[in-house]
């Protein structure tokens, strides 16, 4: 493509002068007979202003993407978490304009398969067996994982740190002066019925025992749903084995558990602290008011199609790993 120097040599005027004329300054004043040549000699030359270059917007293809749940689809309407990065996913591929195929583990059936063999990539939501990771890149090279990270050498993922928010957690509870710290938590079951323990728990044990406030009798470990929480906290009440501070693992079993303290006088926060994951919307309804770590799981979902979207328009070979912040949001349930 020629330049404004070339065209300028040819015209016998300036390049600013060429410049000028080329992009329809007003306020440059050049003869009639000049800027016509100009013109004349700038199309001869094949050369193209800025706003010719970006005048042909690029049309983007329409995309098909698998967006794959590990977990059944039952467990996400008792789960808001899932729920949340579910909706960031399916407004941000809107936007994107991307048609996508849900499907949920144990329920993919043969029609499914066969329509995610004709997609571009896939969204994985959840925490995936190395069996079924391999599986799923027969299906498709571009796969972004949300909520976990099986490689980050060669996988996309969009992930909290849920080591540090437990040692948050931990770190505050010593800080106000709490020696005994319990926890309620929940196991990952996969949809093969492996049970993996979740990193909360081992996170808890690890640096709970490093600073000395923690003991196992104050460990209760069920499922992650709100009547798990109910039990497990109405069992820690009939034994008698109430600690000065609860850590639970997410919302869900905090508002469980919640109820079963309320039930048996239990004054929250005087006789017991509690501190949970999630701040979810019903949160900072219950009473008290739930003291939680807020994780930002609509992002997730957003941040995971964005991902997607330069994975496929820029052909990016490079893994990347996020790693959405969190924030302690303290309310009633705590000191």
């Amino acid at each position: 493509m020629a330049t404004l120097k070339e065209i300028a040599e040819k015209v016998g005027v300036s390049p600013a002068t060429i410049s000028r004329v080329l992009n329809d300054d007003k306020n440059i004043s050049v003869k009639d007979e000049t800027r016509s040549k100009i013109f004349n000699t700038a199309k001869e030359l094949g050369y193209k202003t800025i706003a010719e270059r970006y005048s042909h917007k690029k049309i983007q293809k329409k995309y098909k993407i698998g967006v794959i749940f590990s977990h059944s689809e039952k467990i996400e309407l008792e789960d808001s978490y899932y729920r949340s990065i579910k909706f960031g996913i399916e407004n941000q591929c809107k936007k994107r304009e991307f048609n996508i195929v849900k499907s949920y583990y144990p329920d993919i059936d043969d029609v499914t398969i066969k329509k995610l063999a004709k997609i571009d990539g896939i969204i994985a939501v959840g925490c995936f067996t190395p069996k079924k990771i391999n599986e799923l890149s027969l299906i498709s090279k571009n796969i972004i994982f949300v909520d976990s990270c099986p490689d980050e050498e060669k996988f996309d993922s969009v992930v909290v740190d849920l080591r540090k928010i437990v040692e948050n957690v931990i770190d505050y509870f010593i800080k106000i002066g709490y020696k005994r710290i319990g926890f309620i938590g929940g196991q990952d079951i996969s949809y093969d019925g492996t049970i993996d323990t979740d990193s909360r728990e081992i996170t808890f044990r690890e640096y709970g025992k490093f600073k000395g406030v923690i003991s196992e009798k104050d460990i209760s470990v069920g499922n992650f749903t709100t009547i798990d929480g109910y039990n497990l906290a109405s069992k820690i009440i009939e034994e008698k084995n109430i600690p000065e501070a609860l850590f639970i693992a997410n919302d869900s079993m905090a508002i469980g558990a919640l109820k079963a303290f309320n039930e048996n006088a239990i004054n929250i926060p005087n006789d017991l602290s509690i501190i949970s994951v999630n701040d979810i919307p019903s949160a900072k309804f219950t009473f008290p008011s739930l003291s939680t770590v807020k994780i930002y799981s609509e992002f997730m979902g957003i941040e995971a199609v964005e991902l997607m979207f330069q994975k496929l328009e820029m052909n990016r070979d490079i893994p990347l790993k996020i790693l959405v912040p969190t924030k302690l949001i303290l309310r009633n349930s705590s000191k």
